[in-house]
């Protein structure tokens, strides 16, 4: 574990630890998460691990039981549909006040973000298995979150952000099914759209791009 530099610094090093093991499937869906072997694991005290594992729990990769203590969630089709149908009435508003009042530096910012994310790779191996990057993940959320980046209100920007949190699990789910999508291509048509300012295309692309993910997962027709 880091140096010591307080309870709170250790707490977000657990936090970040945990959060990228459980999403590159280190963690089993559905699998106990006990307090006191992980502090012993990290060698911090329970205090830390539970404080990391509650901030988990918000961002929505562990459940909280007052009863059971703490485990990896499983993926549910109706609260990720849930999840969609919030992040389309919500991001979609917050990309199309941003295509509206978004400058030429957010235009470069946006071609910036997108050439590292078109150009880093998706996918690593993972004791035997394939599994998202921790990179590509952090360039994937930096693209969206540029694209509503001149979005003009601040509540709304938060709530596009804790939404992305709650389906960052899923987005990391391995998926039974074959995956029929190509992620560069719809990046680079958003972008394209948004670039061109065509609000309306650029929701629909956008719209179609997070329901593929459930697609996938649940098999939907």
């Amino acid at each position: 574990m880091a140096k010591r530099n307080g309870s709170s610094t250790l707490s977000e090093n657990v936090t970040k630890k945990l959060q990228s093991d459980i999403l590159a499937g280190q963690y089993e869906p559905g699998s106990p998460l006990t307090v006191s072997e992980l502090a012993k694991g990290f060698e911090v005290s329970v205090a830390v691990v539970r404080e990391a594992l509650t901030r988990l729990a918000t961002h929505g990769l562990v459940l909280q039981n007052p009863n059971h203590g703490f485990s990896v969630k499983t993926a549910s089709e109706e609260e990720l549909n849930n999840i969609i149908q919030a992040r389309s009435l919500n991001e979609s508003e917050a990309l199309r006040l941003s295509i509206a009042y978004g400058d030429l530096t957010w235009e470069s910012n946006v071609i910036a973000v997108h050439h590292k994310l078109s150009q880093t790779a998706e996918y690593r191996e993972v004791n035997q298995k394939l599994a998202v990057s921790e990179e590509w993940s952090d360039i994937h959320r930096q693209f969206h979150y540029e694209l509503i980046a001149a979005c003009p209100n601040p509540v709304l920007l938060d709530i596009c952000r804790r939404l992305w949190d709650l389906s960052e699990f899923y987005r990391h789910y391995p998926t039974p099914h074959q995956q029929t999508r190509d992620g560069r291509a719809e990046h680079k048509a958003l972008m394209d759209a948004v670039l061109s300012r065509d609000s309306d295309r650029a929701v629909k692309i956008f719209r179609a791009h997070i329901q593929l993910t459930a697609d996938n997962l649940f098999n939907n027709p």
